[in-house]
């Protein structure tokens, strides 16, 4: 019996597997095209969404924007109705909340001079012409949308300034100078008040009784150039004219003054009682002084950050500026609020005490500055090689008495008279001088 067999059923083994992997491969394309598919759409979603997001925020900008502009609306009319009198001056900020935010209003009445259109005091400006009012609104959702602001002018009606009134304009400018914002002026006089300066540094009063007022500052962290955080002008204020004050008044500075000296070929700690700070504005030096010699004295924030600086030496008078005597001296420019550090050298007053051929430590040794206003006579110590233990002094001449400390019998010896004194001038310090007290003779008593 003949058996028949089927073409799949005779195919060979290997040749009935070979469509697996085909098939498991279109099942990977399958996954995959899914994949792809899951992707475009979760895409698709978030693009909606945040279309949506911006359609919602574009939306809450725009109320907001007109819930500002109807703020600033009513706020510009609210001014309007203010008298001229009432109005001048106004620099104020107040909230107010609308459907749960909070919206700031800031108000504001300035003075123009019509010739220069700047604000009065600014500029060139020097009359009152009218007034240009302002309202600005802002709010915490507002992002980069700008402020909304609405302004007008505000003209002064004829005859408003009687013969018995005048006005003082205030301009208050820092080292540079540039006009400073939002500081307080206070007014006293006929009549009394406080504003804050706009933004170029400037306040104005009018319809002031003539009289005489004082326009006065005390902001804390600012000095004047003398370094004086309450500062004040008085002056007269005639019948149809403005009195006009400028101030120069900014953020006080710090100088850190440390001190060495050369002795030899070594730089050494030196200590100071007194420093002296000097500029081109200031009539006199100003002076700091520690209670004890110290090897650091600080000015305090009390300096007006003058932008050509200051010159700082050691001492208490002008003649111990290095100056004086041909020698270079540091100028220190302390950033305004800031600190600045410096060194400043202490030439060394090189002398060596001896008695009977040896030192002499236990001597009383005491220095005097023979110029006049730059020191008292001071006691100095000496180190065990019968040297001063301190020998960097400011700049100056000097006379050093030593005797050997036996109260009325002591026997003593001077370097240096008020005639020819021993020359402190240069950097490098004096050449040695080695005062010998006498075992016998010579002159007796104590130094003076």
């Amino acid at each position: 019996m003949t058996t028949v067999h089927s073409s799949r059923e005779s195919a060979p083994a290997g040749r009935r597997h070979r469509r697996g992997p085909r098939v498991r491969g279109e099942q990977g394309f399958a996954l995959i095209e899914a994949l792809v598919a899951a992707t475009l759409l979760v895409i698709m979603a978030l693009g909606f969404l945040a279309a949506l997001d911006a359609a919602a925020r574009s939306s809450a900008d725009n109320k907001g924007r007109a819930q500002a502009a109807s703020l600033a609306q009513q706020d510009m009319e609210r001014m309007r109705a203010l008298n001229v009198t009432d109005l001048t001056g106004t620099n104020a900020t107040r909230t107010q909340v609308v459907g749960n935010v909070t919206y700031t209003i800031a108000s504001k009445a300035v003075w123009i001079d019509d010739s220069t259109g700047n604000a009065t005091c600014s500029g060139g400006a020097s009359n009152a012409d009218y007034l240009k009012v302002s309202s600005t609104v802002t709010w915490p959702t507002m992002g980069k949308i700008k402020p909304v602001t609405s302004t007008t002018i505000v003209a002064v009606p004829n005859g408003s300034f009687g013969s018995g009134q005048g006005s003082i304009q205030a301009l208050v400018e820092d080292h540079t100078p540039t006009g400073i914002p939002g500081l307080p002026v206070n007014l006293s006089g006929p009549s009394t008040g406080t504003l804050s300066t706009d933004g170029a540094g400037c306040v104005f009063w009018g319809y002031l009784p003539v009289g005489t007022y004082t326009v006065a500052l005390n902001q804390a962290g600012y000095v004047d150039w003398k370094g004086q955080q309450s500062v004040s002008q008085t002056q007269d204020v005639v019948g149809g004219s403005t009195s006009n004050f400028v101030f120069d008044y900014d953020r006080a500075a710090n100088l850190d003054v440390s001190f060495d000296t050369q002795v030899g070929a070594s730089t050494q700690v030196a200590s100071a009682k007194s420093i002296m700070l000097g500029n081109a504005s200031l009539t006199t030096p100003r002076q700091f002084t520690s209670g004890t010699p110290a090897t650091t004295i600080s000015s305090g924030y009390s300096l007006f950050p003058f932008g050509n600086g200051y010159a700082v030496w050691g001492g208490s008078c002008v003649l111990a500026q290095p100056s004086q005597y041909g020698q270079a001296m540091p100028t220190v420019t302390p950033a305004p609020g800031g600190t600045q550090a410096v060194t400043i050298r202490l030439p060394a007053l090189n002398i060596v005490v001896n008695k009977g051929g040896s030192p002499f430590p236990s001597a009383n040794v005491r220095i005097t500055p023979v110029s006049a206003g730059c020191g008292s006579t001071f006691t100095a110590t000496l180190n065990a090689a019968g040297k001063l233990a301190q020998p960097g002094l400011p700049y100056g001449d000097y006379t050093v008495c030593a005797d050997d400390n036996n109260g009325a019998s002591s026997r003593r010896v001077t370097a240096g008279t008020a005639m020819s004194p021993i020359q402190n001038r240069a950097p490098a310090g004096t050449t040695t001088s080695t005062l010998s007290i006498p075992t016998s003779g010579g002159t007796t008593g104590p130094c003076p």
